[in-house]
């Protein structure tokens, strides 16, 4: 006996816009971009933030560890594993103090934004206006990530000098 399969065939929103842009024309292709635009822009909002709480939840873990093995291991610790393991906690806590002035920098983005849309000016000037908010939230994001790796490498090179000497 057969078993019939049903096949769905689901068309997203964006293959909707795709078929009316090609039935109007020219500018239903710049509609389409606008919201292929907008779609893919919100989407890198929620990664750039999920991405960013996935660091500070990192750089914590790792100082928690390094500082719970320091305490520990009073007195049994040498000075050279001790000292790159405190410069590794430094790096960590950049990184965490990075995380917060991202947070607060990606904060005042939105609030403004918001502003902006309320008063009435257009995509384009929105985007003028907060332009240099939005590359220091991405450069918080960057010393962030940068200040964790730096303190996990120095970290691990404290571990290294503790158990090989």
């Amino acid at each position: 006996m057969k078993s019939k399969s049903k096949i769905r065939i689901k068309v997203n929103s964006c293959n909707d816009c795709q078929l009316q842009a090609f039935e109007n024309g020219n500018q239903g292709a710049n509609d389409i971009d606008r919201k292929l635009y907008r779609q893919w822009r919100e989407t890198q909002r929620v990664q750039l933030g999920i991405s960013a709480n996935l660091y500070m939840i990192f750089a914590s873990a790792i100082m928690g560890y390094v500082l719970n093995f320091i305490v520990s291991n009073k007195g049994r610790v040498d000075c050279e594993a001790l000292e790159s393991l405190m410069f590794g906690i430094g790096f960590l806590l950049l990184s965490l103090v990075f995380y917060g002035s991202f947070t607060h920098n990606r904060l005042k983005d939105f609030r403004l934004t918001a502003r902006y849309l309320k008063e009435g000016k257009t995509e384009d000037q929105v985007s003028e206006l907060t332009n240099e908010i939005g590359q220091l939230t991405w450069k918080l994001y960057d010393f962030q990530r940068y200040c964790l790796l730096v303190g996990f490498i120095i970290s691990l090179i404290g571990f290294t000098i503790y158990l090989f000497k």
